[in-house]
């Protein structure tokens, strides 16, 4: 359970990265499958109908994951190049802040991007897509390989990308965090405008932390 968690923690800053431009102001939600993820058919069963729901608007971002164990939002903001992230696991609430310098010491550690383009193409939420294989090389040699689906109707950003690079907007790919293996993939995108209200964050009743001591708080005491 506790290794379900911290996947879908760790997740989440990774699917924080994915941004649009400022000229796009829109939703695009994404389904998250467990099919592949090596889970006992039980968990996966427990985690069917997971997604993530991306807004963007202008310099700022939020991201909404649920599953039926957590819910999580985490908003982005470009100009002040600050992360806000509140999290409900089981009615354990906390709250995650990162300013720009630990975006910048998260940056430095991030492994290295290399991105080979490929011909093949599909139809993802209505959107021509174009295929890519991207590799991710840790420091140690290690690395992960992935396949991703992107689209140039939705141009990136890099101030904070996994796919820095990419061509395009992320609509379709696989990832491995903690050991679990997650499919995302866009099932809509919506054009249309986002109330400011959606960047707003409670102020109340969560529990101030850390990810690297909630990431520890969730794999101690085994799996």
């Amino acid at each position: 359970m506790k290794k379900i968690i911290s996947a879908l923690s760790i997740a989440l800053l990774f699917a924080i990265t994915l941004s649009a431009q400022k000229s796009f102001e829109g939703v695009v939600t994404y389904s998250i499958s467990f099919e592949k993820s090596g889970l006992p058919p039980d968990a996966i069963t427990m985690l069917k109908g997971a997604e993530s729901v991306v807004y963007i608007k202008g310099d700022k971002r939020r991201v909404d994951m649920k599953t039926i164990m957590q819910s999580t939002t985490s908003v982005m903001d470009d100009k002040t190049k600050t992360v806000l992230m509140t999290m409900d696991v089981m009615g354990q609430k906390y709250l995650i802040r990162m300013n720009e310098a630990d975006l910048k010491k998260e940056k430095d550690a991030a492994p290295v991007t290399s991105i080979i383009y490929l011909d093949e193409t599909k139809e993802i939420a209505g959107y021509a897509c174009k295929k890519a294989e991207v590799t991710l090389k840790e420091t140690d040699g290690s690395g992960q390989f992935f396949v991703v689906y992107y689209t140039d109707a939705i141009p990136p950003n890099n101030t904070k990308n996994t796919f820095e690079g990419l061509k395009g907007f992320p609509m379709e790919y696989d990832i491995s965090k903690a050991g679990v293996n997650m499919s995302f993939s866009a099932k809509s995108v919506s054009e249309e405008t986002v109330i400011d209200s959606k960047f707003e964050f409670p102020k109340e009743g969560y529990k101030e932390t850390t990810m690297d001591e909630l990431q520890k708080a969730m794999t101690s005491g085994g799996q």
